[in-house]
């Protein structure tokens, strides 16, 4: 596969300049990526930051003024990922107006080498201009980028003068890209879950429509969002009637789908980052490893451990480069950046002068946010039928105690792996079902089962799940020294270890008329709501 190199220029205000070295701290950590860091910062700053949702942390953040919910409207998060044109609603964002185009060039990006000759097209004029002498040039880039720039730096960095590699790359920091974590976390949400968004699509658009195995970005973007206010309107009913200790199997896994992992994966990058919360952008961050984790997620279930380790080593050593991407990486100093190009490649631009409107106004985004909501009540009712109906399912094993491999759920009415199980069915420690699972007596009406699926009574909890943290930090140090052991030791190439398994089905254009004709269906809405206490 070839991948076009391009290299822009664009027009930032406001932000300084950061030296490599300040103080005598380099940016680049000499430990490179630090597990026993990360976990320093799970069990001392996020303690129990991932035992509730993160809509319910959300809930938090906005009664403490850290979140603004009206920064941006619902159609400009929906057009996040439609990338097919440059739609009327992101016209100004994506226009090619005032942008520099210093360099354009077709070649393989499968090796170190072909990253550093890419690299070579920014030090060729930075040895002209000194622009880049002894200053950090951020490179936000997709998992091969971070890999391979990374090990670069590495070698560099363990052969000093005796590397081949030129010293001036130093100037290049690799991260992660925080469009690129939120399209592919949500890409895998719709993945693993897609035998339930499924029967949501067939029920909201129509049983003849196809979901396509791995459905276009814009509409997986839609679905979710559909899921996420379908579930905000019936959500205190639905939960009121479970109760606070109901820890049945597929209750608490469809509440952690609509819970914490839609909600975070459509917020991390277009609320969090975009408006410049950034606090809450990196704890985020975090969470969204955790689903990596247990999704075990290749690539994924590293790179946002190698934002978080930089991070917290600038912070902890007082490095001002902490300070710039925090005030102004996810600000919208950047998204409102002026774009410059030159005027004699008219092919080029007009690909982004072209413009449609997107496909639904927000009449018709409640009339299809409505009945999502009368599929998933109707969905809970059977769950809710079905308590304890679910199936687990194990590996054949000679061993006396037999492994958990996953479930048959009994509303979905398929098997499922772990992964699309909460947290606790990836520990050693798996739920006990109407138990605490630290006394191991039965749950009173005061207990509380957390998102992760473990429950337990208000003096037995502490304030943190020790079981799951206990997970967390071995897939910590697990993930880190695979990475290491990977930039410091193995091939300079990309190998099939480094690519995700990917899904080919390629998703058929459809007419822009997805919705059956609208009806007012509220009324029916809220007198299926008003029957949930007749379940």
């Amino acid at each position: 596969m070839n991948h076009r190199c391009q290299i822009k220029n664009s027009k930032f205000t406001k932000v300084n300049k950061q030296i490599i070295v300040f103080n005598g701290v380099s940016i680049h950590n000499p430990n490179n990526v630090e597990a026993p860091r990360i976990c320093w910062y799970l069990l001392n700053k996020y303690t129990g930051n991932f035992d509730i949702t993160y809509t319910e942390r959300q809930t938090y953040w906005i009664s403490q003024g850290y979140q603004n919910t009206n920064t941006f409207d619902r159609i400009e998060l929906l057009t996040i990922h439609c990338y097919d044109d440059a739609i009327a609603e992101r016209k100004d964002e994506r226009s090619m107006k005032d942008l520099q185009l210093i360099g354009f060039k077709e070649q393989h990006l499968h090796s170190m080498q072909d990253y550093l000759n890419a690299l070579q097209m920014i030090l060729t004029i930075s040895r002209k201009t000194n622009y880049l002498d002894n200053y950090v040039a951020p490179v936000v880039a997709d998992w091969p980028g971070q890999l391979f720039i990374r090990k670069a730096l590495t070698h560099l960095h363990a052969l000093g003068l005796q590397s081949a590699i030129p010293k001036e790359i130093e100037s290049f920091i690799p991260m992660l890209g925080p469009l690129h974590l939120s399209l592919n976390s949500k890409e895998h949400v719709m993945i693993i879950h897609h035998s339930f968004f499924e029967q949501m699509f067939h029920f909201v658009f129509g049983k003849n429509k196809k979901l396509a195995k791995k459905p276009k970005p814009w509409r997986i973007n839609l679905l979710l969002e559909l899921a996420r206010s379908g579930w905000v309107k019936i959500k205190n009913e639905v939960m009121q009637k479970f109760g606070s200790t109901c820890k049945d199997v597929e209750y608490r896994t469809v509440i952690d789908l609509l819970d914490n992992l839609i909600p975070a994966t459509l917020d991390v990058y277009a609320v969090l980052f975009r408006s410049g919360s950034f606090k809450e952008y990196v704890k985020t961050v975090f969470r969204i490893w955790t689903f990596a984790l247990r999704w075990k997620r290749k690539n994924y279930n590293k790179a946002p451990l190698i934002f978080l380790s930089d991070l917290f080593y600038w912070q902890d050593n007082h490095h001002p480069f902490a300070d710039a991407i925090k005030n102004y990486l996810p600000s919208e100093n950047i998204i409102k950046q002026a774009y410059v190009i030159a005027d004699h490649d008219p092919i080029f631009k007009d690909t982004f002068r072209k413009t449609r409107n997107y496909s639904y106004n927000l009449s018709t985004l409640k009339f299809l946010s409505d009945k999502t909501s009368l599929f998933l009540l109707n969905y809970f009712c059977n769950i809710f039928h079905n308590q304890d109906n679910s199936t687990p399912l194990y590996n054949n094993t000679r061993k006396k105690e037999k492994k958990l491999r996953g479930y048959k759920l009994a509303t979905l009415g398929k098997e499922v792996d772990l992964r699309h199980l909460p947290t606790a069915y990836s520990t050693s420690h798996l739920p006990k079902s109407g138990l605490c699972d630290n006394c191991g007596l039965p749950l009173n009406n005061n207990g509380v089962v957390l998102a992760c699926g473990h429950g337990y009574h208000p003096v037995c909890y502490g304030r943190r799940c020790i079981l799951c943290e206990n997970f967390y930090k071995k897939g910590i140090f697990e993930n880190v020294n695979s990475f290491l052991k990977r930039v410091e030791k193995e091939t300079d190439t990309l190998t099939q270890d480094d690519l995700d398994d990917e899904i080919n089905e390629e998703e058929e254009e459809e007419s822009e008329k997805t919705a059956d004709e609208e009806i007012d269906v509220s009324a029916t809405l809220e007198a299926a709501i008003n029957n949930i206490n007749y379940w």
